[in-house]
């Protein structure tokens, strides 16, 4: 059974340069402690399903092993994409300093070869990619198309067709007129081959449709909905050009991920003011909204069954939402820095609880239980007079002592430098890490899902 602790050692009113709003972009600022103490770095992981274990072989890294180093500039985030292809396997896709590359996944069964990757597109001295994913409706058999954004703010849509070793690509903001700050995500509609969505450092995010040309001048645009906190507007042309829309999210915090939910009808989308905000895509209504307990949140992940949104961040935490009653449901305390992936583990859900795992700028793996007790809506308490500039102590942002704390099951450190992805597969989960390397760990045989 899963232990609780109300955890009071927190100081709420300690300094922190980062509790207000900020354009600075994640991942570009110096950690104020270390992430990690020197130690043994754990290549198998026991839980109460059995053991995880690394599987050297099935690393995947840039050819040459080169570490990138930037010049004068904060390193790009790793990031890992992956798409399946039916009988034609897996391909995965992260990017390491300038580069992108694109491998064929053989998970735990086989050795990669990284001297023939499927695509190495490289980007300029001054301009590397920062975020990339598959369109899994366009990409079949050996084709693939996959979607690249950048530090300058443009956008590449690059098509890959490994048996003719042709790459077509098609540039989306190359004069930089739509938004000039970095792309820090880039999602394609789910159901959609031509419609995708592009988060920006500026706290701007654009739905693009592929198929349209950008203007040759800069776009004017003209309010669409207005809502709490947000604004959506479209551009003013004779002709339909991209963006299609213009999302602005606050007072222009980065925008720093966003994820759709398991059902592809809602988006929830986490930025450097700390704000989780959950609209209804189609009809774009702000649905719920939940705060960081100080900080930025990096990252957003859904439950398979879409009734729970977990974020990490700047407060070392994971936060845990419930979407149905719109409230923060518990908190989980392990990290010694920033969370700088979490993800939910929809392989083991159904079984009274969920298993959450998260991975930090500290190089360690949390791996988290929630029960289903904990979705059981709290007794109301005496009400307070409310107050609109109250920010922690209300449903959105509970204090420490009115949720449960969660403490991990197991919190290892399995890497040398900050860890930046999480991926849960049926057979293992995926991580990844600021070096450039991408590594699979094989789940228990005896407890492998189907």
């Amino acid at each position: 059974m899963l232990s609780y602790q109300l955890h009071h050692g927190l100081d709420m009113a300690r300094a922190d340069p980062l509790g207000n709003p900020s354009l600075l972009e994640a991942g570009e600022r110096p950690l104020e402690r270390p992430t990690a103490e020197p130690g043994d770095v754990k290549n198998a992981i026991v839980t109460r399903e059995g053991q995880y274990r690394l599987m050297t072989l099935s690393e995947y890294s840039r050819p040459g092993r080169v570490t990138y180093q930037a010049q004068g500039q904060a390193p790009p985030q790793v990031k890992v994409s992956l798409v399946s292809l039916g009988e034609q396997g897996d391909r995965l896709c992260f990017n390491h300093g300038r580069e992108v590359y694109v491998y064929e996944y053989k998970g735990i069964h086989k050795a990669p070869d990284l001297n023939s990757p499927l695509m190495n597109n490289k980007g300029s001295n001054r301009i590397y990619p920062t975020c990339h994913d598959f369109n899994g409706l366009s990409s079949k058999g050996d084709n693939l198309t996959v979607l690249v954004g950048y530090s300058d703010g443009q956008i590449k849509l690059i098509d890959i067709d490994p048996t003719k070793k042709e790459e077509q690509t098609k540039g989306l903001n190359q004069e930089r007129l739509i938004d000039k700050t970095k792309v820090t995500c880039v999602r394609w509609v789910p159901g959609s081959r031509s419609l995708f969505l592009a988060a920006h450092a500026s706290g701007q995010m654009y739905v693009y449709n592929e198929s349209l040309p950008c203007g040759t001048t800069a776009p004017h645009f003209q309010p669409f909905k207005v809502g709490e906190n947000f604004t959506v507007s479209t551009s003013k042309t004779k002709s339909t050009r991209n963006p299609l829309f213009r999302w602005c999210l606050g007072n222009g915090a980065a925008i720093n991920d966003l994820a759709f939910s398991p059902s592809g009808t809602q988006l929830a989308v986490v930025t450097q003011d700390g704000l989780l905000r959950v609209f209804q895509y189609d009809t774009m209504e702000l649905l719920g909204v939940a705060r960081s307990y100080f900080g930025g949140l990096l990252c957003v992940a859904w439950s398979g069954d879409g009734r729970l949104i977990a974020v990490g961040g700047e407060d070392d935490l994971v936060t845990v939402y419930s979407n149905e009653q719109k409230r923060v449901i518990a908190r989980a305390q392990g990290h010694r820095s920033w969370v700088g992936a979490v993800a939910f583990d929809w392989y083991l859900e159904g079984e009274a609880c969920y298993r959450i795992g998260s991975v930090g700028h500290d190089t360690q793996l949390c791996l988290w239980e929630l029960p289903e007790d904990n979705l059981v809506p709290p007794r109301p308490r005496v009400k307070r007079r409310s107050d609109p500039l109250q920010l922690v102590g209300t449903p959105a942002c509970p204090r420490l002592d009115e949720c449960p704390i969660l403490e991990p099951l197991i919190c290892k450190k399995i890497a040398h430098e900050r860890l930046t992805c999480l991926i849960f597969r049926p057979e293992c989960f995926i991580t990844a890490c600021q070096d450039g390397y991408v590594y699979t760990w094989s789940r228990p045989s005896s407890r492998t899902p189907t």
